[in-house]
């Protein structure tokens, strides 16, 4: 058999023990292969957005049966057909890893969301973490963004745009390339 069909699944609902299990079973029941996916709580809904992977059959029946999952679960459901990474990400690029930390304070995501966009980076996924500091409970922030440097942007012009906003919003900044790295 092959994988020549991709589908974002996406859903969110509720937290509650075993959600993974039932939409995994879901899609492994389907002939779906789940290829990356990012899982986590948020406040006290679960969110789940995953790239499955099958024939076009199996695509097909995993987005007609998505109801279905809705109604087991009682999470909204959300499928969409995509292109295969590797045929997404063709031009050659050099990945990195953007990590910052400071005093949670308004506008630290978009600062360096913006700062990335304009020097011509791509934001391949993006965490954030709000927690308290262990000692005297001030409120912290980080984001940790991993992206695509185009070959063309020097690693020097991404580092340098950083520097600018760790200035500006008094955060610490660093970026790692992961080259070479699994």
């Amino acid at each position: 058999m092959a994988t020549d069909s991709y589908l974002v699944l996406s859903a969110l609902g509720p937290d509650r023990p075993g959600l993974v299990a039932e939409v995994t079973a879901f899609l492994t029941e389907r002939g779906g292969n789940i290829e990356d996916s990012r899982m986590a709580v948020f406040g006290a809904e679960f969110g789940i957005f995953t790239l499955v992977s099958g024939t076009a059959d199996e695509v097909a029946k995993i987005a007609a049966d998505a109801r279905g999952l809705e109604g087991k679960t009682g999470l909204t459901v959300v499928t969409k057909p995509t292109k295969s990474p590797s045929e997404h990400r063709r031009a050659p690029t050099v990945p990195c890893l953007v990590t910052a930390e400071a005093l949670d304070h308004e506008g630290f995501v978009r600062a360096v969301s913006t700062a990335l966009h304009k020097v011509g980076v791509n934001i391949v996924s993006l965490e954030t973490l709000a927690y308290n500091a262990p000692v005297t409970g001030s409120p912290l922030f980080r984001l940790e963004a991993q992206i695509d440097v185009p070959r063309e942007v020097s690693l020097a012009k991404v580092r340098e745009a950083m520097s600018v906003v760790a200035e500006r919003q008094n955060i610490d900044i660093e970026v790692k390339s992961l080259v070479g790295r699994p």
